[in-house]
């Protein structure tokens, strides 16, 4: 009979196997098993937590239940006054802002061609001045 695999022994942890007569041959496999059955054991066991801990806990819990919340009613002004003052800048910025010349569309027509008919793209021509001697 052979080992039992990884997949056996996931399969058996999940209850989709049985234990068979192997284990009771095979010291190895037997061994590895009980490895796995202290290893749950310690996985699914409930932590040991003092009642003083809870006591204490639950102290903490009422406290901040009934402590006023103050600190967010001021935060929220605050955040109110600034996104207006944020508003107010980016109103203020757009209204000054101007906007660009028009062109007529000869000149933007003329333009498409010159870049069209270029042999080099516009993006490599700042580059000539880095080689320049």
């Amino acid at each position: 009979m052979r080992h039992w695999t990884e997949l056996d022994f996931q399969h058996w942890l999940y209850g989709l196997k049985d234990e068979d007569s192997h284990l009771a041959q095979c010291a190895e496999c037997r061994g590895e098993l009980e490895r796995l059955k202290g290893q749950r054991r310690r996985v699914v066991a409930e932590p040991e937590v003092s009642q003083d801990f809870l006591a204490a806990q639950r102290r903490s819990i009422y406290g901040r239940l009934e402590a006023p919340r103050h600190h967010w009613h001021t935060w929220r002004w605050v955040l109110s006054a600034a996104m207006l003052l944020i508003l107010a800048v980016g109103v203020t910025m757009q209204l000054r802002h101007k906007p660009a010349p028009a062109i007529s569309d000869e000149q933007l027509f003329s333009d498409l061609s010159a870049i069209e008919q270029s042999a080099e793209p516009r993006a490599i021509q700042p580059m000539h001045s880095l080689f320049e001697q």
